[in-house]
């Protein structure tokens, strides 16, 4: 039998058309989501921590859907964003990174 493979989510559904005064607010909350990812970036240069560092590149993973979603019509915040499937890797690596493998760490140990 082959192993069943995890299902991709499903993409979001269509969304109604955004009026003006929504785009507005998302593209302003999108502006200060930009501004604070840049000032993390700022103050975490002097944190010498990788994993610290992997939260920055989820925050760009993040922007940039957002910023595909608005192009696109769509509301990034009621509606989420979709990844491309090399984000959806780079994310998975990121959690790996700042967490670790977190299934590892659960499993039972094995006995000598």
């Amino acid at each position: 039998m082959a192993d069943a493979q995890p299902a991709k989510p499903a993409a979001p559904a269509p969304a109604a058309k955004l009026d003006e005064r929504r785009k507005m607010e998302l593209q302003n909350t999108l502006n200060r989501i930009s501004i604070i990812a840049g000032i993390f970036d700022t103050r975490m240069g002097s944190v010498n921590c990788k994993p610290f560092h992997a939260i920055r590149e989820l925050m760009d993973i993040y922007i940039a859907g957002a910023i595909r979603a608005l192009s696109g019509g769509r509301d990034y915040l009621d509606n989420g964003i979709e990844l491309k499937d090399e984000e959806r890797a780079g994310v998975e690596t990121l959690i790996l990174k700042i967490y670790g493998d977190v299934a590892k760490k659960d499993a039972p140990a094995e006995k000598a």
